[in-house]
């Protein structure tokens, strides 16, 4: 009878550890997103304004490679008109 009586009292006492360790886990993790929260938003943000920076860039370089493009483009013309003048002489 002693016997069963020590081992109900661990399995209580175990059961009750268990559950001390899940509340205290609980807390933690609680504690933890208030913490995690600003931080996580500030990293939001920054990721925000540099997708905005690249797109930004991108624009820019779409830009510059079609005036660069038509540049090309003229300077094609130019060139083929002078080599045509020329082929007829």
């Amino acid at each position: 009878m002693l016997k069963r009586l020590k081992h109900r009292l661990l399995i209580m006492l175990s059961t009750l550890l268990f559950v001390g360790c899940l509340h205290s886990a609980r807390l933690d993790e609680a504690r933890m997103s208030s913490a995690l929260q600003p931080a996580l938003s500030a990293l939001s943000s920054n990721m925000q304004d540099i997708r905005e920076a690249l797109s930004r860039c991108a624009r820019d370089d779409e830009e510059e490679s079609s005036l660069y493009d038509g540049a090309l483009a003229t300077e094609a013309r130019i060139s083929g008109s002078d080599d045509e003048a020329e082929r007829q002489r």
